[in-house]
Formats: C-alpha cells, sequence, structure tokens
C-alpha cells in the first residue's frame, strides 16, 4: 500500500511537469503552448496567440491537436470536431474554473510567466 501511494504521488508530480510544456509549433511559427489537463484521451491546452481576443482553450483529442476550441466565458464550443459526447465533459470543467482559467489567459497572452498558476490549476482539477 505505501509503493502504491507513493507511485500515486510520482504520477501526480509528473503530471505537474508535464503541465509545464514548453513552446510548441503552430502555423509555422513558435508560439507559448501550456497543457492545462490531461483526462482520458482529452487534453486541454492554452495558447499564446496573436489577434485572438477572445479567451479559449484547444482540446486534442489522442493524437489529434486542435479537435475543438471552447470558449471560456461562457463555456461554449467554439468550433472542432470533436464528438458532442465530450462536450458537457468540457464545459463543465472550463465553468468551474472560469476565474483561473480568465486570469491565465491574461498572463499567457502577455508572454508573462504562467507556471504558477498552471500548477495551482492542476491542484483543483
Amino acid at each position: 500500500m505505501e509503493l502504491e501511494s507513493e507511485v500515486s504521488e510520482l504520477q501526480h508530480h509528473l503530471a505537474q511537469v508535464d503541465l509545464l510544456t514548453g513552446t510548441t509549433r503552430q502555423s509555422h511559427k513558435d508560439v507559448l503552448g501550456i497543457l492545462l489537463l490531461k483526462r482520458g484521451n482529452l487534453k486541454f491546452k492554452m495558447y499564446q496567440e496573436s489577434g485572438h481576443s477572445l479567451p479559449h482553450i484547444h482540446i486534442d483529442y489522442v493524437r489529434e491537436n486542435h479537435v475543438a476550441s471552447y470558449t471560456i466565458d461562457p463555456a461554449a464550443r467554439l468550433a472542432g470536431n470533436l464528438d458532442r459526447k465530450y462536450d458537457r465533459t468540457v464545459t463543465e470543467w472550463i465553468s468551474s474554473h472560469k476565474e483561473k482559467l480568465l486570469n491565465l489567459w491574461v498572463v499567457i497572452q502577455a508572454g508573462s510567466e504562467a507556471s504558477n498558476l498552471v500548477i495551482e490549476l492542476a491542484g483543483d482539477a
């Protein structure tokens, strides 16, 4: 039982490291991309995107990137072809973390350090 607890704690710490990604390729330019949460086959991500004033997140499904985008306030599908059966899971998570996601959006769009906010958000997930 103790080993199981230690493994679980290690997985939690490694997941936090994964959440703090570096840069990612998007539209042939480097942009800051942060993995907010992994939930099953879904990955919730946020990017620093010039020209995007509407706060939103991106969803990856398994190995497919950007299968959908969801606005933060209100939590709703913006675009994409993710199976509709996931809409409720995604929008409920966004709604329950709306204030933190909006704060994170501002910080990321400004290009500021966001690791503390991501860790705080991950702790609530």
